[in-house]
């Protein structure tokens, strides 16, 4: 008796031939899904154009070239919260010798910057069937900080001066591909305006997310008995 009520129990949940089927998903595979809020990290090369004028006052060269790390946010795969530091380099054309206990050294022009950006852009769009690589596209809108010196470097005592240029409010499109799992790479062109005397800049990275995206049960296909 106990075996023929297990097996009644047991058999609405087999499958026969010609029965249907069930399937509230596209396979067994699990599927994965970004967070709401992603944190992700990178590296960039920058090159930057600074206004003839502006370069003609302070003595620099009229392109200055860098790298930076970058740190951000982004909600609901929309939206976007970023900053980065970092350390660029231009051509000193008013540059002084000292001696030092190492001989006579030249100056040289560097500058500490930093940016803060708002942005926007598309959800990652899926470029094949796996929809692990994607594109998406944006555009960022913030202001950075700008402090320029020459000075010798390896030299404590050593002559330095600050040098009047700075930086300020910008906008840059953005373009991002990730080719698969949590590398991605991007390109941004910026253009500054208001009172900055740096004209626009490209810069180009790598990203890396912080955390894979949740990973979604499987869900399992349930017979449905033709003949209930």
């Amino acid at each position: 008796m106990l075996v023929a009520c297990m097996a009644a129990g047991f058999l609405p949940l087999r499958a026969a031939a010609g029965q249907e089927v069930a399937d509230t998903a596209s396979g067994p595979q699990a599927e994965r899904r970004a967070p709401a809020v992603e944190k992700w990290g990178g590296f960039d090369l920058l090159t930057s154009a600074i206004q003839d004028e502006a370069a003609q006052g302070a003595g620099t060269g009229s392109r200055a070239y860098g790298g930076q790390l970058r740190l951000g946010l982004t909600a609901h795969r929309v939206l976007t919260l970023s900053t980065d530091l970092g350390i660029v380099g231009m051509s000193d054309e008013y540059a002084f010798t000292q001696e030092t206990t190492h001989g006579e050294k030249t100056s040289g022009v560097a500058a500490g910057m930093g940016s803060l950006a708002l942005g926007v852009r598309t959800p990652p769009l899926a470029v094949d069937g796996t929809g692990r690589r994607t594109v998406s596209t944006g555009v960022n809108a913030g202001y950075t900080l700008l402090h320029v010196t020459r000075t010798i470097t390896d030299c404590t005592d050593c002559h330095g001066e600050d040098v009047p240029l700075r930086a300020g409010p910008y906008w840059e499109a953005v373009l991002e591909v990730v080719p698969g799992g949590r590398w991605g790479v991007s390109a941004r062109y910026r253009t500054y305006g208001g009172p900055s005397d740096l004209r626009d800049a490209l810069v180009i990275g790598g990203t890396w997310k912080m955390q894979r995206a949740a990973e979604r049960p499987p869900v399992v296909q349930v017979p449905v008995d033709g003949g209930a």
